[in-house]
């Protein structure tokens, strides 16, 4: 049934159909309804004050409902889910003191570039000025700043449009997130404006005379590389990309986690991800170079090295904000336009290009004869890293292991921290595999509430957490959400005992700092059972495989407790750069040398 044939209220004033067709609803109905006409599907949350006033008639109109344990894992899910679905297809209702909770995960779409919605319920307006318990008058001021989209509704009568206009604006241009503060009064106040369907704006394409000049720019260049980030993945436009690299044989460098998985590891030409912690091989292609096309990539410091990376004569920037075009350096040509679209139309201008398109593909040999060299020397180089003799168990060979052992498009989320610089770096990716976070803000502590977004959101797919044992102390309350809605997620806890980057730079920096040891008393397998999901822990490099296998073919979720070396060194991709730079004053330690040469100098 259509959203206008949707069931009217028994109450006359709630969702009736007067004599001219027109329907009345009460403002938490249209909200309902808008939701479900924008494309929403289900709801994360976490109850209190006078959300039932709202979740009463989201629920009642088919929406799905998933409760997080606190505010700020339920956001995360709605995160992982709609990073999964590539647009705003879930929700996040908060009473306003958990809102503030939520506030990083706001934070984080707006730098990820994910989609992300949150209606905060608010105490009626008249309260405003009554010293009201639990006030929310500094609310919408408070999380304008974090917002792409954000708006006060104190009055029901434009609810429809405005729920719509933040699905919109969550899910087109530069992802990002919408905020709601919507007042109690308004979810019983009736509105007669009509739902309507939202269909969502077509991305930006590029000007076909800016596609003409790449392909001229691909024609002079010798040793062209298309330099790939998270907006390929976002845009879907890993087909394409994938399409284009072979009809033309231009060697593919991704980013250090938003573009990984774009094409397999094992792909001829995928030359590495860049970055000080990517690969040597991935910065030796670009730094080689005579032509970046980036496509979806923002040139981000830890991508680049702290801008050490030497760029080319000439860059070809991609982006669908035209924000992002010339923010830290001039391209030669700066694209506003979807990636999945220009990766379409330079495509389809390559295939009319008979002769060009030949002769491209055949003077690349020499280069892409290079580019495989240096990734083959980088691969050997790390294969010396798996270590599968150390006990505790090595970083690199808990990760080849799972590699090996989970199945192909299994979906990888990491935490933040060293466990997430050794996945995105060491995790052999055997095919496309869109990462569900991403990879500027980084918070501690998000991956199993994300995991379990992206799990509902792609339940055919093997879905791991992988978590260092530092975040792992933030979520596992969520474990219990695993049992009582029956989801298997595989949560893998690489436990060293300690807050690894934030060790090694404080050891850097000549400073014995006792926060960042963790205990080593804590039993996460026993907490993992108290939750009601089974698990194990692994000590040795001989245990690894078999209790993955267990955990594999477990009916439910399940914890593996894996102890792993804590005193790993995380090899850098580029010698003699700093790879986390706090600004140009010299410090003491890690940050002692300064970064004079960094672009755009």
């Amino acid at each position: 049934m259509t959203i206008e044939e949707a069931p009217p209220s028994t109450q006359v004033a709630t969702g009736a159909e007067g004599d001219a067709g027109v329907v009345t609803r009460q403002g938490s109905e249209a909200v309902a309804d808008a939701l479900v006409a924008s494309g929403v599907e289900i709801v994360f949350g976490y109850t209190g004050g006078s959300v039932p006033s709202l979740t009463q008639s989201l629920f009642s109109r088919g929406l799905a409902d998933f409760g997080g344990r606190t505010e700020i894992t339920a956001a995360w899910m709605s995160y992982g889910y709609n990073r999964m679905k590539r647009r705003a297809a879930s929700a996040v209702v908060s009473w306003v003191v958990g809102a503030l909770h939520t506030a990083p995960v706001i934070y984080a779409a707006k730098q990820d570039g994910t989609p992300f919605l949150l209606m905060a319920m608010d105490n009626p307006p008249a309260l405003e000025a009554r010293d009201v318990l639990q006030d929310a008058v500094e609310l919408y001021p408070s999380l304008k700043p974090l917002s792409k989209y954000i708006q006060k509704v104190a009055d029901a009568g434009d609810l429809p449009v405005i729920v719509r206009q933040a699905v919109k604006e969550a899910s087109s241009g530069r992802f990002g997130p919408a905020v709601l503060d919507l007042a109690q009064t308004a979810m019983y106040q009736t509105t007669t404006m009509k739902v309507e369907r939202l269909e969502l704006p077509r991305p930006p394409a590029a000007q076909s005379d800016d596609v003409a000049k790449v392909w001229d720019l691909l024609q002079a260049a010798e040793r062209p590389a298309l330099y790939i980030g998270a907006g390929v993945h976002v845009s879907d436009g890993a087909a394409e990309l994938r399409e284009l690299a072979e009809l033309l044989g231009i060697p593919v460098v991704s980013t250090s986690w938003g573009g990984r998985g774009v094409l397999p590891d094992d792909h001829e030409l995928y030359a590495g991800a860049s970055g000080n912690f990517g690969w040597r091989s991935g910065n030796d292609t670009l730094q080689n170079s005579d032509l970046w096309i980036a496509v979806g990539t923002s040139f981000s410091q830890m991508s680049t090295g702290s801008w050490t990376l030497q760029k080319p004569a000439h860059v070809v920037h991609v982006d669908s904000d035209q924000r992002e075009i010339a923010k830290i350096f001039q391209p030669t040509l700066g694209v506003v336009a979807d990636a999945r679209v220009f990766l379409a139309q330079l495509l389809a201008h390559a295939r009319t290009q008979d002769d060009g398109r030949t002769s491209t593909s055949d003077r690349l040999g020499p280069w892409r004869a290079e580019v495989a060299a240096s990734k083959e020397e980088w691969q050997t180089e790390m294969d010396a890293w798996f270590d599968g003799t150390e006990v505790p168990i090595n970083q690199y060979f808990l990760i080849r292991t799972l590699s090996e052992q989970l199945p192909e498009d299994t979906l990888v989320v990491a935490d933040s921290g060293g466990n997430a610089f050794g996945m995105y770096r060491a995790f052999q990716y055997k095919s496309v595999t869109p990462l569900a976070t991403g990879g500027r803000y980084m918070s501690l502590g998000a991956s199993l509430p994300v995991a379990i977004g992206a799990k509902l959101a792609v339940p055919e797919r093997t879905v791991v957490s992988y978590h260092g044992d530092g975040g792992f102390y933030y979520d596992l309350v969520e474990l219990s959400n695993l049992t009582q809605h029956g989801l298997k997620v595989i949560v893998i806890i690489d436990n060293n005992g300690c807050l690894l980057a934030n060790r090694a730079s404080a050891k850097a920096m000549g400073i014995d700092n006792p926060w960042v040891d963790l205990p080593e008393t804590t039993d996460f397998v026993k907490v993992a059972k108290g939750f009601g999901v089974d698990g194990e822990r692994v000590d040795t490099p001989d245990q690894l495989v078999p209790a993955i296998q267990r955990a594999l073919a477990a009916d439910g979720s399940y914890v593996l407790d894996v102890h792993t070396e804590p005193g790993l060194r995380i090899v850098r991709a580029l010698t003699n750069v700093i790879p986390i730079v706090g600004d140009r004053t010299p410090k003491s330690g890690h940050l002692a040398d300064v970064i004079e040469g960094s672009w755009p100098s």
